[in-house]
């Protein structure tokens, strides 16, 4: 991957938006938001394998993650209303200067797919001709087989949080460094089924329910973060919306590896081959 640019942030820090090259002029381009403390460079393979099949691909950490700087903590906080309508904004201005005139097509990873989603029904979709969710679900705790684990899980990490100004799950294996804002609105979501950004109860409904974009939902065969049920609960948000679903089965040419939560974006043949056709055909 390469630099197109770099994003200056509010609080003097700076992120940049990577990627791939492919297609002409007219072909579309893909602008994937990270999972949660996932790097942007992870998703090197995937963006590569997009640009071989004529979709141009680029992504970017967000605020504190990744090589963003500096590192989320009390003074770097952030929830999801600032990544969608801030922080995509800035990517998307970004990708219409660096690809003139190109359809864009937004595609969220996990998490990424929640900020996908807060984008699209809290501002314009003018610039915006699809979605595709890879690997995201509601995190509502009673769409896992083992319910109040998960309910205690994620509201322990929002105490967690709380207390510390971040979520320090580089030290606790899960989830990377995070800030306490989007920590406490994630563990909401998973308490209570519903993706409300501070402050957007009403707009979050309205805008969701409003959305009409075609989409494609990658299902992973193994993703215990993102199972069916989950996955059911998040397409059931946007009920308007024209929505494609295709399960990724297993690792191209293995007969062992699943595909999981992570692997997908290592070994990404299968579903970049799947991603291209629709992102092709639809935008």
């Amino acid at each position: 991957m390469r630099t197109f640019q770099t994003l200056p942030l509010a609080n003097g820090g700076h992120s940049a938006l990577r990627g791939v090259e492919g297609g002409g002029q007219d072909d579309p381009v893909v602008v994937l938001l990270p999972a949660m403390g996932i790097p942007a460079g992870y998703y090197g393979p995937f963006l590569t394998a997009l640009a071989e099949h004529g979709v141009a691909a680029v992504t970017a950490d967000f605020p504190g993650q990744g090589e963003s700087r500096p590192l989320a903590g009390r003074a770097v906080d952030y929830g999801y209303g600032h990544l969608a309508r801030e922080f995509v904004p800035q990517m998307l201005e970004a990708v219409g200067e660096n690809f003139p005139g190109r359809p864009i097509v937004l595609a969220g990873h996990s998490l990424g797919g929640h900020v996908a989603l807060a984008h699209l029904a809290l501002e314009s979709v003018a610039d915006v001709r699809g979605l595709v969710i890879i690997g995201s679900g509601a995190p509502y705790w009673r769409s896992y087989a083992r319910p109040l684990r998960i309910l205690a899980q994620t509201q322990a990490i929002a105490l967690v949080a709380r207390v510390r100004g971040h979520w320090p799950g580089h030290r606790l294996g899960f989830g990377g460094r995070q800030p306490r804002a989007l920590m406490l609105e994630w563990a909401a979501f998973a308490r209570t089924g519903h993706l409300v950004p501070r402050g957007t109860k009403a707009a979050m409904t309205a805008g969701l329910a409003a959305l009409r974009l075609p989409v494609l939902i990658v299902d992973l065969d193994n993703d215990h973060l993102a199972p069916p049920r989950a996955v059911d609960a998040l397409i059931g948000m946007i009920p308007g919306a024209s929505v494609e679903r295709w399960t990724a089965l297993r690792v191209p040419g293995s007969t062992a590896r699943p595909m999981d939560h992570y692997t997908w974006a290592r070994d990404p043949e299968g579903v970049a081959d799947r991603v291209a056709d629709w992102v092709r055909a639809r935008a």
